[in-house]
């Protein structure tokens, strides 16, 4: 077995369980879909995590070729995966409650534990970039841009509905520009 090989599986484990947690979040939903009120930026929140956990792992295997694994080096690779699986965490109600789930409400109790996650998941990425893939901060445009939305949403504690949305939208459009323009990797890893 490869050192890569072996640090892997590790990622992978932690990235299956942020998936597990998605998966049954969303089967959550669908088993109480009487008494759910749905939210679709909440819902798009939800997609963004999924396809974030399923990139990381698709881009975990680029790091097959690295030579030097250390323990800090493998903790530092270690935390993106980490911070996904709680984002993902993060996403769902502790408790389904028999009398119903208002998803809005639940996604402006969290908003910002959310965007804290996130926002902390582009920190990471931008100096993982930096550290081990060899990109310039210069070259990380689209990640310091979302680092900064992310702030300011942050900043200004906004529960504005329209700010939420057009959030959810720009994070789609990124999602979909970035399949489009790098196929393998998306823009914001």
């Amino acid at each position: 077995m490869t050192p890569f090989e072996y640090v892997s599986v590790l990622i992978s484990i932690i990235l299956g369980l942020g998936i597990t947690v998605l998966l049954t979040g969303l089967a959550d939903i669908i088993r109480n879909w009487q008494v759910v009120k749905m939210y679709w930026p909440y819902l798009s929140w939800i997609l963004i995590v999924f396809v974030l956990h399923i990139q990381e792992w698709w881009t975990t295997y680029s790091l097959r070729s690295e030579m030097n694994w250390t323990l800090p080096h493998f903790l530092f690779i270690i935390t993106y995966p980490i911070v996904l699986f709680i984002l993902a965490h993060l996403l769902f109600p502790k408790k389904w409650k028999m009398k119903g789930v208002d998803l809005k409400v639940h996604y402006f109790n969290n908003f910002t534990k959310y965007f804290g996650a996130a926002l902390l998941l582009l920190v990471i990425s931008i100096l993982q970039n930096h550290f081990l893939l060899d990109y310039a901060f210069s070259e990380q445009y689209a990640q310091f841009t979302m680092a900064f939305f992310f702030l300011a949403l942050l900043g200004s504690r906004s529960k504005k509905e329209s700010l939420h949305a057009a959030m959810a939208v720009v994070m789609l459009l990124v999602l979909i520009f970035s399949f489009v323009l790098k196929p393998d990797q998306l823009i914001l890893r």
